[in-house]
C-alpha cells in the first residue's frame, strides 16, 4: 500500500538545495507544512522559495558547518549537496562529496539534535557504466576500483557507507540515518542531463541514434524523487528512539516486519516504469516542440560510435598536453547505448513508495518548462 509523507519536525537543513533535487525538495516539505524551518545550505542562490532562509555556505567548510548546526540544532537533515556528476575534476569531486558529506555527517552527531539523516546517493554505486544493468537491487555489490573506474560514484560509495554506518550509534536516541539512489532523474530545472539534450535537439542532433535503440533505462521524475526522500525521513522520524535497531532486528527474530526497519538502509527509487532510452530522448523533443520524424533517424554504429570518442579524447589530450578533456567521452557513448534498469521493490516494500507522475506526464511538464525557459532566460537566476 502506497504511504504519503507527513509533515517533518523543525528546523530542516537541506544541503545543496538551490540545485535542481534540492530546489524540488524544498517545495515538497512546504507542500507538507508551509510553517515549516527550513534552513538551506548551498555556495550559490537560486530557485528562492519563500520563507526558506539561506546561508551562502559550502559544504567542505568544517568549521562553518559547524557553526551552523549549533546554532540552528536541526532535527532533520536532507544531504543532497553534490558535485557535478559529468566532472572529471577528481579533486573537487573528493573534497565536495566525500569532505562535504564527513562534515555535515559529524556536524549532525556532535550536535545531537538530529532525528533523521537522509543522504541523496545514486543507483550508479552498483554498475561499471559499460555493461548492461538488469533489474538491478540493493542487493548487488557497491561497486570498488577497478570495476568502477567513474571518481563520482567512488565518491558516493565512500560517503553513502559513512552516513549508513553512522546509524543510530549513540548510546540512547541515537540520529537514524538513510540513502536514497535515485536513476537518472529528469524535471523542471535541470539544466544538467535534460537541460543538456534539450540543447542538442535545439541544435538538431536529435535525430542522431548510437546503436539499434532498443536499449531500456530506467528514469525518475523528479517529484518522485522528492516523494521518496520525504518517505525515507518521515519514517525514520516515526521510529527514532524506539528498538531494535535494524542489526539486532536481523540478528533475532528475523521477521520481515522487524528487519524492513529503514534505519542504515539505502533505497532505489524509479518511475517503476521502463522506455527505451532513445524513445526518452524523442519524447522530449517532441514536449519542446522539435518531433523527430522517425524516417530522419540516423544510426551511428555502437563500435564506430566508441572509436570515434577514443580518438576525440586522445587528440584534446595531445593538443592540451594533458590537461584538456574532450566534451565526448567513451563513457558516454556506453551509457546511451547499453541497458539500465534498477528495481524500486524495497522502497515500495519498506517505505510504501509509489511513483506519483507517469513517464509520459513527466515529460509533458519539463518540456513545457524548458519551452517557458527559453521565452524567459531570466527564471534561471532567480524564483519560479
Amino acid at each position: 500500500m502506497a504511504s504519503k509523507p507527513q509533515a517533518l519536525p523543525s528546523p530542516i537543513i537541506v544541503t545543496g538545495s538551490c540545485g535542481f533535487i534540492g530546489s524540488h525538495l524544498v517545495d515538497g516539505i512546504l507542500a507538507l507544512d508551509p510553517s515549516s524551518e527550513i534552513h538551506v545550505l548551498d555556495i550559490k542562490h537560486r530557485n528562492l522559495a519563500n520563507g526558506v532562509k539561506y546561508h551562502l555556505t559550502d559544504v567542505s567548510d568544517a568549521a562553518a558547518i559547524d557553526a551552523i548546526f549549533h546554532k540552528i540544532k536541526p532535527k532533520v537533515i536532507f544531504h543532497v549537496a553534490t558535485a557535478d556528476a559529468l566532472s572529471r575534476n577528481d579533486s573537487i569531486l573528493r573534497r565536495v562529496i566525500v569532505d562535504g558529506t564527513h562534515n555535515v555527517l559529524t556536524s549532525a552527531i556532535k550536535v545531537a539534535t538530529v532525528q533523521a539523516f537522509v543522504f541523496t546517493s545514486t543507483s550508479s554505486l552498483v554498475h561499471d557504466n559499460v555493461s548492461d544493468l538488469i533489474n538491478a537491487d540493493e542487493t548487488f555489490p557497491v561497486l570498488q576500483y577497478p570495476q568502477q573506474k567513474k571518481a563520482y560514484t567512488l565518491c558516493k560509495a565512500v560517503a553513502e557507507a559513512e552516513v549508513l554506518a553512522a546509524n543510530n550509534t549513540a548510546a540512547e536516541n541515537g540520529m537514524l540515518t538513510g540513502a536514497i539512489r535515485p536513476v537518472t532523474n529528469f524535471g523542471p530545472r535541470d539544466y544538467t542531463m535534460t537541460g543538456k539534450m534539450v540543447a542538442s535537439i535545439r541544435e538538431g542532433k536529435g535525430r542522431y541514434q548510437i546503436g539499434n535503440g532498443q536499449n531500456i533505462f530506467s528514469f525518475t521524475y523528479v517529484s518522485d524523487t522528492v516523494d521518496a526522500h520525504l518517505l525515507l525521513a518521515t519514517a525514520l522520524v516515526r521510529i527514532y528512539g524506539t528498538a531494535p535497531t535494524r542489526l539486532d532486528a536481523a540478528k533475532s527474530s528475523g521477521s520481515r516486519e522487524e528487519v524492513d526497519r529503514p534505519d542504515g538502509q539505502a533505497f532505489n527509487v524509479t518511475n517503476d516504469e521502463d522506455w527505451l532510452f532513445w524513445d526518452f530522448q524523442r519524447a522530449l523533443a517532441t514536449s519542446i516542440g522539435h518531433p523527430i520524424d522517425p524516417a530522419s533517424v540516423i544510426v551511428v554504429l555502437f563500435w564506430l560510435a566508441v572509436s570515434m570518442a577514443w580518438l576525440a579524447e586522445w587528440l584534446k589530450w595531445i593538443v592540451t598536453f594533458g590537461r584538456g578533456k574532450s566534451a565526448v567521452t567513451w563513457e558516454a557513448i556506453y551509457y546511451t547505448a547499453h541497458h539500465r534498469t534498477v528495481s524500486c521493490a524495497k522502497a515500495k516494500r519498506v517505505l510504501g513508495y509509489k511513483p506519483r507522475v507517469k513517464m509520459q506526464e513527466g515529460m509533458d511538464i519539463t518540456g513545457k518548462w524548458f519551452v517557458e525557459l527559453e521565452k524567459n532566460p531570466k527564471r534561471e537566476a532567480g524564483n519560479e
